[in-house]
């Protein structure tokens, strides 16, 4: 059945498994890896460094799978190797131990991981074509599959051990794998005919100059913003259980995060009307300074931290929807891809590998390294404050 005979229904059927199944293997990776490795007899910078490395191959893993399935026109054939990969590495590490074991394996698995999402998009936009205003209707189940497997997770933990984070990964890649043979082979015609398509406004900024100086900006303040997420992304379930706190527990309380972050990306269009990039990136940042002092101060409180993941929604949710939505007015949209790769490279590749390796160094069960994530933060505010303009229409 050729791509141009599916119906909507069709389309949102075959692609949401794959989201779906994606983000609950991220949700069984980044909250609990730190606590898989420590518990494979890793140190905690060990486990800093890993995590980083897994993260950092994000500054080029994209770009290079991406030019390679550009360069064939072969796009689900590369998201089916990806997936591939994800289930073998994610399984091969029962089998071992040692830093460079691990190292080796998530270094590896986080190339699959990091390659494959920017495929699943490219993929997804093509295929919907002038229905792509649908695609929240789709990218939805990917944050109901993180939610679940971040929860779930927490039980399972506490019945067996850390270790089956590993098997569920592998099961997920298989689903996955299985997801994408319903998911037809496009040529690289209808990537192009979907952008040719694109309505375009009249203050489309198209055949103007990019701001480099408004895109640095940005950036230097995703770089902070992303170290101070660092500690949050790959300590929290282990901080919690230094408080005490039941990996069930632990993993309701990040599960409960992400859904509050879901209800941002439904509401966050009426915010872009009534405020500036800068205001809300300005609110988001100062909030996300206030929450990690009091979580570095108040963790012994169940119900102080359950009040900090509430605040995920603005630290996470809306700044990570100011950044991309600044984005689509700081690139044309010939080069609007270019532009949220890079955000991706500086954000989740350079902030999270610098980030994680910190807060390795850092970590000792306590909370200093949410003092120091305050401070990231705070950083984050003053460049955009300082660097970033008012106006969206930055050109």
């Amino acid at each position: 059945m050729s791509p141009s005979s599916l119906s909507l229904t069709q389309k949102v059927w075959r692609l949401s498994p794959i989201y779906l199944f994606y983000f609950a293997l991220f949700g069984s990776f980044i909250p609990y890896i730190a606590r898989f490795l420590i518990a494979s007899g890793l140190t905690a910078v060990e486990a800093g460094i890993i995590v980083a490395v897994a993260n950092g191959v994000n500054v080029f893993a994209p770009f290079l799978i991406s030019f390679l399935a550009d360069k064939t026109g072969k796009r689900v054939i590369y998201l089916r190797i990806g997936y591939i990969g994800m289930g073998l590495f994610y399984f091969a590490s029962l089998f071992g131990s040692g830093f460079w074991f691990y190292f080796t394996v998530f270094g590896l698995f986080g190339i699959c991981l990091s390659a494959v999402l920017p495929q699943m998009e490219t993929i997804t936009l093509s295929l919907l074509g002038d229905q792509r205003h649908r695609y929240g209707q789709i990218r939805l189940w990917g944050s109901i599959g993180f939610v679940i497997t971040v929860w779930l997770l927490g039980s399972l933990i506490d019945l067996f051990s850390v270790r089956i984070i590993a098997m569920i990964g592998a099961v997920l890649s298989m689903l996955m794998l299985i997801a994408s043979l319903f998911i037809p082979e496009q040529k690289n015609t209808d990537t192009k005919v979907v952008l040719e398509n694109k309505p375009q406004t009249e203050a489309s900024p198209i055949e103007l100059p990019i701001n480099w100086l408004q895109v640095s900006g940005l950036l230097v303040a995703v770089l902070f913003w992303q170290f101070s997420m660092a500690p949050y992304n790959t300590f929290f379930d282990l901080y919690m259980r230094e408080q005490g706190v039941s990996a069930s527990m632990s993993g309701f309380l990040l599960s409960f995060g992400s859904f509050c972050e879901i209800v941002t990306f439904i509401f966050i269009a009426r915010l872009f009307v009534k405020y500036s990039d800068k205001a809300l990136l300005l609110f988001a940042l100062a909030v996300t300074v206030l929450r990690w002092l009091v979580l570095a101060n108040f963790a012994q409180s169940v119900a102080v931290v359950l009040l900090t993941q509430v605040a995920h929604a603005i630290t996470f949710g809306v700044t990570h929807s100011v950044i991309v939505h600044r984005m689509s007015y700081l690139f044309p949209a010939s080069r609007a891809s270019f532009g949220q790769g890079l955000y991706v490279a500086v954000g989740s590749g350079v902030g999270l590998f610098f980030g994680n390796l910190i807060a390795g160094a850092l970590w000792d069960g306590s909370g200093r390294i949410y003092w120091v994530a305050s401070c990231w933060a705070g950083l984050a505010f003053l460049v955009a404050l300082l660097f970033i303009k008012k106006d969206n229409k930055t050109h």
